[in-house]
């Protein structure tokens, strides 16, 4: 997924966040669960905001995670 398309949405499913960050889905889920990224249900579908999933990632690199 090229990062011009993701920046243009206001959010991202699961799937995208966890391209993103490079992990599996299954880790987003558990960031979810734990607190660390917030997610919001519209219908049956899970979104996350793109700037959190950006700002997270960003927050990671400082700690020297990424």
């Amino acid at each position: 997924m090229e990062q011009e398309t993701v920046e243009i949405r206001k959010a991202v499913t699961v799937k995208a966040a966890a391209e993103l960050l490079g992990v599996s889905v299954r880790t987003v889920w558990r960031m979810i669960a734990d607190g660390q990224l917030h997610a919001v249900r519209v219908r049956r579908c899970t979104r996350l905001a793109v700037a959190e999933v950006l700002g997270y990632l960003e927050q990671s690199k400082q700690r020297g995670c990424a």
